[in-house]
């Protein structure tokens, strides 16, 4: 994989995460039963709060694929993975 296809690759993950989340936070708040200030209220504030998630899901998630992305190539080249690579599920954790 070049650089561009796992940049694409995070990418992809972290519109499906943030999607997903819009949606849910749109949809839960339209169904409210509350007055339409409250209601644009609250989804200003989830939209705030998906905005930190997204950032910090991206700051927590990024080294762990660019090493197992780094890895995957080393293996498709014939190469063995470096000692980065077999801690990549660590990284994701922390």
């Amino acid at each position: 994989m070049s650089d561009n296809e796992d940049r694409s690759v995070l990418l992809s993950v972290l519109a499906g995460i943030g999607i997903g989340a819009i949606v849910g936070a749109v949809v839960g708040l339209l169904l409210a039963p509350k007055a339409g200030a409250e209601t644009r209220e609250d989804l200003a504030k989830a939209i705030e709060k998906l905005k930190e998630s997204v950032a910090d899901l991206t700051h927590r998630i990024k080294p762990a694929l660019e090493t197992v992305a780094t890895t995957i190539r080393q293996k498709a080249a014939g190469g063995e993975p470096t000692e980065a690579g077999e801690h990549a599920p660590e990284q994701a954790q922390a």
